[in-house]
């Protein structure tokens, strides 16, 4: 017989969560930020597109922001639920996989290109 106290109590699901600690959150902030960076260099695109100081700045902020918006809803999803949702990669793997597809497409423009 298992005791359930608080919240866990009221929701039995929060019992069956994966425990957090400090390895688990320090990746998932690494995720938060690296995609908050990515997400800020649609200042690029705003440097481009708009000539104000105010808009250039409010679109990097914005990628910014979605960018950290989706990895802390995927950090989020994966404490939920670990057994549907795969913990976030790590930024070397991460990088490893952009280069892996990015060689394979640069492979397939050559066949279609014919050199």
């Amino acid at each position: 017989c298992v005791l359930l106290w608080g919240p866990a109590r009221a929701m039995p699901e929060l019992a069956a969560r994966k425990p957090i600690d400090a390895a688990l959150v320090n990746s998932l902030l690494a995720n938060v930020v690296m995609k908050a960076a990515v997400g800020s260099l649609a200042i690029i695109p705003g440097c481009i597109v708009f000539r104000g100081r105010s808009m250039r700045c409010l679109s990097g902020g914005l990628g910014m922001g979605f960018g950290a918006g989706f990895a802390w809803a995927q950090g989020d999803m994966h404490l939920r639920h670990p057994e549907l949702v795969p913990m976030p990669k790590s930024l070397p793997e991460e990088l490893q996989d952009f280069q892996a597809c990015a060689q394979q497409r640069a492979q397939s423009w050559m066949r279609y290109f014919g050199q």
